[in-house]
């Protein structure tokens, strides 16, 4: 009898290692239909896409290899699609547990549909593996494990018939109401919506900003451009101006101006020297007066040393005795008028000091800048060759002149303080001189101001 025991007991050992083996086979073999059905019903939905032939080549190995091949060797010889391989084998884990092993067929097949509906909801977003496991799929794919290994007695509902048990089989342990849960999707929509609000208007700001700022930049660019070309043209103007002096004046000959005065002064020592006189204005002056009056008729006056003899008649032919010579008293020189004092205006001179007789005015213009006096006290002798002068302008030009002081006012006026930007009019401290000289009025010394 203990014989018959010793042989028995190593055979029930051997059949139930034996058993154990046939279950760990088929549990895995189950997992790994699962794994490769699901394969197929995601990479015959990317291959129907243009253009992915490895794709295409996966999907059809998948038909053609049988129900227990690995799905993740074909997709990493092929190659080109890992992260759906990745997932493949996140869906294979459950076959490498010793637990799921060591389970019974009836609830290995009860693993596997949570270990599918786990899957499905955790990427049923990605249409990758949304669209094609839908609940027809699944079904599909749960009627083969099923041929495999056999349901349990009570099964549970299966999974992958409605959305919402799934979603509730996807974390054991938790139940979670479908209301409850739409609510919040909800919620996290309107706050995704509300953010992206958020960031439109945020960016709409800064853009405005930006287009704002570029406005602006482009406004005063265009006016820094305006004023440069301003003051280029009011540059360039000036320069022309003094060109054309120059070439006006570069026809005059020193030495023939001093020849002609030469000339004139010997002219006027011999009409001094003629007349006899240091007036010779005076002389001149009588002499026209003279000329241009009626002579009255004269009587003859005897020389002192001669003595009058009356002729006696004769016959003979009267001869008539020359006249006498006379004298007539000098008719009163009237005054001379008393001159009056000259006033003019002139715009700013050349940058030696020349102001441009052309542009001389009696009245104030909008180009006068100086405004000149001859003194009424000269002398007949001496010619009106010396003016005082001034800076006198329009107020609505004086801010012009300050702008092109350099070129306006500095060749006539010297300053008692530095120029700024904050200065808006011109005082006068003192009168400035200018001399006539070949026909042109020069500044002999410059006017005082001081900028206010």
């Amino acid at each position: 009898m203990n014989d018959n025991l010793m042989r028995t007991i190593p055979f029930c050992i051997l059949t139930l290692l034996t058993s154990v083996s046939f279950a760990q086979n088929i549990n895995q073999s189950a997992v790994d239909t699962m794994t490769k059905d699901v394969a197929i019903a995601v990479f015959g939905k990317i291959s129907q896409e243009k253009g992915q032939l490895k794709a295409q080549t996966i999907y059809t190995q998948l038909l053609s290899c049988s129900d227990g091949c690995d799905p993740q060797n074909i997709i990493r010889t092929v190659g080109s699609w890992d992260q759906v391989g990745a997932k493949m084998q996140e869906l294979s884990e459950l076959k490498n547990t010793a637990t799921f092993i060591a389970m019974s067929p009836e609830d290995a097949n009860v693993a596997i549909r949570k270990q599918l509906a786990t899957f499905y909801s955790r990427y049923k977003a990605d249409n990758n593996y949304g669209k094609p496991l839908n609940s027809a799929v699944q079904a599909q794919i749960l009627a083969k494990i099923d041929q495999m290994l056999p349901p349990a007695v009570a099964p549970e509902p299966s999974p992958a018939v409605s959305e919402s048990s799934t979603v509730s089989e996807a974390v054991p342990g938790n139940d979670i109401d479908p209301a409850s849960f739409q609510i919040s999707k909800l919620e996290r929509e309107v706050k995704e919506r509300e953010d992206k609000q958020l960031w439109m208007m945020i960016i709409s700001g800064l853009v405005g900003l930006l287009v704002g700022a570029g406005a602006i930049y482009l406004l005063l660019y265009r006016a820094a451009q305006a004023e440069l070309q301003a003051l280029l043209d009011e540059n360039n103007r000036l320069r022309n101006s003094l060109e054309s002096f120059r070439r006006a004046n570069s026809g005059n000959n020193v030495n023939s101006v001093r020849v002609d005065y030469r000339q004139k002064a010997d002219a006027y020592d011999a009409i001094v020297k003629e007349l006899d006189t240091d007036k010779p204005l005076v002389v001149i002056r009588q002499l026209k007066q003279q000329g241009s009056s009626v002579l009255p008729k004269s009587t003859p006056v005897a020389r002192a040393p001669e003595s009058f003899v009356e002729p006696v008649a004769t016959p003979d032919p009267v001869q008539m005795q020359e006249p006498a010579p006379f004298v007539q008293t000098p008719s009163p020189i009237p005054a001379p008028a008393r001159p009056r004092s000259e006033v003019f205006y002139f715009p700013p001179p050349d940058p030696n000091g020349q102001f441009d007789m052309a542009q001389k005015s009696s009245s104030l213009s909008p180009e006068s800048a100086y405004r000149f006096s001859v003194s009424a006290e000269a002398s007949d002798r001496e010619s009106p060759s010396v003016a005082s002068f001034r800076f006198e302008a329009e107020p609505g030009r004086v801010a012009r002149f300050l702008t092109y002081r350099n070129y306006m006012i500095e060749p006539a006026c010297e300053s008692e303080n530095s120029y700024t930007t904050t200065h808006t009019r011109i005082t006068m401290r003192r009168d400035g001189t200018a001399m006539l000289e070949n026909g042109v009025w020069r500044v002999k010394t410059k006017a005082l101001i001081r900028y206010e």
